[in-house]
C-alpha cells in the first residue's frame, strides 16, 4: 500500500511499512504536470490494454503473483510499481521523467485521481 499527497505542484508516493523496503524506495516526487494520464482500473482491466506487459523485468524489488514492488522494464521502458492484492489499481502515465509509468494501490484511488484531475487543471 502507498501513502499519496500532493504538495506544492508534486505527487508524492510513500510506500507503507516493508513495501519500502521491498521497493528500495522510501519516497517518490512526481511534478504533477509530468502526469500524462491517470486512471484507476483492475489489474485485469491492464492486462487487457497491454500495459501489463511493461512489468516483465524486475529490475530490484519483489515479485510475486499478488505482490509486486519495486522497479519493472520491458526493454524500453521503466515503471515503479508497488502493488498488492486484488485491489484496484491507480495507473499513471508519465511524460519528461525517469519513470514511464506507476502501479500503485493506494486507499480511494478514485478520490486520487479526481485530486490529481483538478491540479493539472489548475496548472494550465
Amino acid at each position: 500500500m502507498n501513502h499519496v499527497s500532493f504538495q506544492d505542484g508534486n505527487l508524492i508516493v510513500e510506500p507503507e511499512g516493508l513495501d519500502k523496503v521491498w521497493a528500495f524506495k522510501a519516497k517518490l516526487t512526481i511534478p504533477v504536470n509530468h502526469i500524462r494520464s491517470l486512471t484507476v482500473a483492475s489489474k485485469g482491466q491492464l492486462k487487457a490494454d497491454g500495459y501489463w506487459q511493461h512489468l516483465q523485468l524486475r529490475a530490484g524489488g519483489l515479485g510475486l503473483p499478488n505482490k509486486k514492488a519495486g522497479n519493472f522494464m520491458d526493454g524500453t521502458t521503466e515503471s515503479f510499481v508497488n502493488i498488492s492484492g486484488k485491489d484496484d489499481i491507480l495507473f499513471a502515465t508519465l511524460q519528461n521523467d525517469h519513470y514511464d509509468y506507476l502501479f500503485l494501490t493506494v486507499r480511494n484511488p478514485a478520490k486520487l485521481m479526481s485530486q490529481c484531475q483538478r491540479l493539472t487543471k489548475m496548472a494550465d
